[in-house]
Order: C-alpha cells, then sequence, then structure tokens
C-alpha cells in the first residue's frame, strides 16, 4: 500500500476535484455533523489531508492525520497552517495508540478497502476502537455496502463505463471475502491504484471483533440540493446517475452498546 500512494503522491489530490469527489465529501460533512463540534478527531488514511483540514472548517478542536504513505503525510504538513492540525507516517492497519488520544471521533475514507480479508479488515477496527474514547464514534467511507461485490462492480461497468465521473472500477481476482479491485482515473496525472470490496456482512463482522459493539449504520448517500450550480455544474440527471450504482458507502459505528448518542 505504501509503495502504489509513495507513487501516486499528491497527484490523489486531483480525483478531489471530480464530481464523485464532491458529492462524497458533501455527504461526510452530513455524517459528521452531530459529532464534529469541539471533536478531538483521528483521520486514518488521511491522504493528503483533504478531510483533515476540512474537519478544523466545520468546528472540530483537533485533528491528528495518519497514513502509511510519507509522501502524502509530507505533503499534507507542507499545506497545513494551523497548529491544531498534526500528522503522523504510521500503518493504520495496525493497532497502534496514537498521542493526543483518545479521540471523541476517528474517521477513515477508503481505509476499509485496503483489507484483503475480514481478520484484516477487524484488525483496522481495532485500531479506530482503541483510540476512541467511551461513547464515541467511528465513521467510514467505503466501498459500497452489499452482499455481492462482483455483481455490483459489473452491473456499474454496465451502467457506465465510465462509472463515477472519470473514476472507472473493475474486478482484478477474487477473494475469500470479496473481490479484488483495480481503479483508475481518466484525469491528468494519471492516478490508479488497487484496492478490495468485501462483502457488507465482511465489514460489520470485522467491526464487532474490532471492538466496536453498539450500533453499526449504514448511511444514505444523498445528493444535495442546487447539485448543479454547487458541483461543477453537472444536470441533475447526470447527478441521479450515481444512485443506480453508488460508487460509496458511509458506516458510522459506536464503541459502547449503550454509551453512543447521534
Amino acid at each position: 500500500m505504501s509503495t502504489q500512494y509513495d507513487k501516486i503522491g499528491t497527484s490523489y489530490d486531483e480525483m478531489r476535484k471530480l464530481p464523485v469527489a464532491l458529492l462524497e465529501a458533501a455527504n461526510v460533512k452530513e455524517a459528521t455533523k452531530p459529532y464534529i463540534s469541539g471533536a478531538r478527531v483521528l483521520d486514518l488514511a488521511c491522504g493528503t489531508g483533504f478531510f483533515s483540514k476540512a474537519f478544523l472548517d466545520w468546528g472540530a478542536s483537533s485533528v491528528l492525520g495518519v497514513d502509511i504513505s510519507t509522501t502524502m503525510v509530507n505533503a499534507a504538513r507542507v499545506s497545513s497552517t494551523s497548529n491544531k492540525l498534526s500528522f503522523e507516517v504510521a500503518d493504520c492497519s495496525k493497532p497502534i495508540q496514537y498521542e493526543g488520544g483518545p479521540f471523541d471521533l476517528v474517521f477513515g475514507a477508503w481505509l476499509l478497502n485496503y483489507a484483503p480479508s475480514g481478520k484484516d479488515m477487524a484488525n483496522m477496527f481495532r485500531n479506530a476502537a482503541l483510540n476512541l474514547r467511551e461513547g464515541g464514534h467511528f465513521i467510514g467511507v467505503t466501498a459500497p455496502p452489499t452482499s455481492d461485490p462482483k455483481a455490483h462492480v459489473e452491473a456499474a461497468l454496465a451502467a457506465c463505463p465510465s462509472q463515477y465521473g472519470g473514476i472507472t472500477v473493475t474486478v482484478s481476482g477474487e477473494v475469500e471475502d470479496g473481490v479484488a479491485t483495480h481503479l483508475d482515473t481518466n484525469i491528468e496525472p494519471k492516478v490508479e491504484f488497487d484496492a478490495y470490496h468485501l462483502r457488507k456482512e465482511v465489514h460489520e463482522k470485522a467491526a464487532r471483533e474490532g471492538g466496536f459493539e453498539g450500533a453499526l449504520t449504514w448511511r444514505s448517500v444523498t445528493i444535495p440540493d442546487g447539485r448543479g450550480d454547487s458541483f461543477g455544474g453537472n444536470g441533475d440527471e447526470e447527478w441521479d446517475t450515481y444512485f443506480t450504482v453508488p460508487h460509496f458507502g458511509i458506516l458510522v459505528a459506536c464503541k459502547e452498546p449503550d454509551g453512543c448518542q447521534s
């Protein structure tokens, strides 16, 4: 994982300009809204810090961003101007207790999709739970929740070969708990990487094994009002295609069975 992202580097930022990335950011903002005010946030797999910086703008008191790629963390540090924001290089798939914790909110955008198995995903959840205070939440941007990942990816290709406004995902192989995938883009500089799309049930079992005993909620992805103007001038019909074969899911997991508040 570190090799492919060190190679991609700051080119990954260009993906943030794609329509589906804008849609993702709008949904993350809504998902974190109940928890973000005054929160100490741990941003796992932070990349160049896009959401780390956004969390401060949305009301967090401090944010620690962690990523396995030294190149991306260095880029995040260079672009950071706030003393409330810090970054660290570490493998987010391994349980590590970070300084500044426990955190009120642990976030992971496109973290869980690097787990090749439910066992590996459970370790990612353990990392989140280890650093989360009692009653805290983990929010993850994931591959779309489905019991048949292969069928979902194939349906996406059939519905729209370019799939997600410049991002194309294909199945590159099968694993016990789902499929291996390859993502590439039509942007310049080109971005491509390999990941996994595991079954919805595997995500939920991994969360339980990783220490999340409270509610597990898959949020519905919504398209904000005024999307044509707010998201690059794309018309309503184009935005509606994202509901045909969703590009992402958002999972909210509570650490304790009785200690979480929405």
